[in-house]
């Protein structure tokens, strides 16, 4: 790749910035999404079940906020899962209404090949790339999630 420079926030480099974002984005969905498509599973359904086992008892509008999907959608997808028997009934919290999910011991290793295919993608490139380059990458997508989802992720709730 080109040094950058001292202008990094030309249209040229944003631009470039976007396209290797989403080109990366795309291959490491890819990595896991192909194990789960042969069983009739979309990105949608990988998200919830990857959100499920990095955050037991989520609740649907928790889900909402991780996925950037409608609740009617996700509704949807979450029914499909729980039928297949990859999804449960999570452990109450305060709110009665609230209903918390997590995954099953059957969604667990439904999921598990999936992830172990991304990280490996993930450690390959790490690896190659050194500690000071994926302390700088992690800077950059903590700085591109929204707030909301920063506190999420850092095990806040919605």
């Amino acid at each position: 790749m080109a040094t950058l420079s001292p202008l990094f926030l030309r249209d040229d480099e944003l631009e470039q910035a976007l396209q290797l974002f989403w080109l990366a984005e795309r291959d490491l969905m890819e990595a896991g999404a192909r194990i789960l498509e042969r069983r009739g599973l979309a990105v949608l359904d990988y998200l919830i079940l990857f959100f499920l086992f990095r955050r037991p008892d989520s609740t649907l509008a928790e889900l909402c906020v991780l996925t950037g999907a409608s609740k009617q959608s996700l509704s949807r997808h979450v029914a499909k899962l729980r039928a297949a028997g990859y999804v449960g009934a999570g452990s109450p919290r305060g709110d009665r209404r609230a209903k918390p999910l997590r995954l099953t011991e059957t969604g667990r290793q439904l999921l598990a090949p999936a992830v172990a295919a991304q990280k490996r993608h993930l450690s390959r490139i790490f690896r190659d790339l050194g500690a000071p380059s994926v302390e700088g990458f992690l800077r950059v997508l903590a700085g591109l999630a929204e707030p909301r989802s920063k506190r999420l992720v850092s095990g806040g709730r919605a």
